[in-house]
């Protein structure tokens, strides 16, 4: 599920919760740190119109902080695919 990106910063505790529940059901993502990528800040701000972090995307979908049930929701069986995967 390269789909999933996810917008951090390193001194965001709700940040590192959301990357470690992702890791922990075995969903892939791509991380932007927009403490050092100046095009990740920009999105953050302008396309997604969000000035809090973490923000997680997928597809036309966005979660701000971090809300297991939310993401759960949004990804559905994808996450429950993934976790699947990992285990075998």
């Amino acid at each position: 599920m390269p789909d999933v990106k996810i917008y951090t910063q390193p001194s965001c505790g709700y940040c590192n919760q959301l990357k470690e529940y992702l890791q922990k059901h075995n969903i892939s993502f791509e991380d932007k740190d927009i403490t050092k990528d100046r095009t990740a800040m920009d999105e953050l701000i302008h396309k997604y119109k969000v000035r809090a972090t973490p923000l997680l995307v997928y597809g036309d979908k966005t979660i701000v902080g971090f809300n297991p049930d939310e993401i759960n929701k949004v990804l559905g069986s994808e996450a429950g695919q993934q976790a699947e995967a990992g285990a075998k």
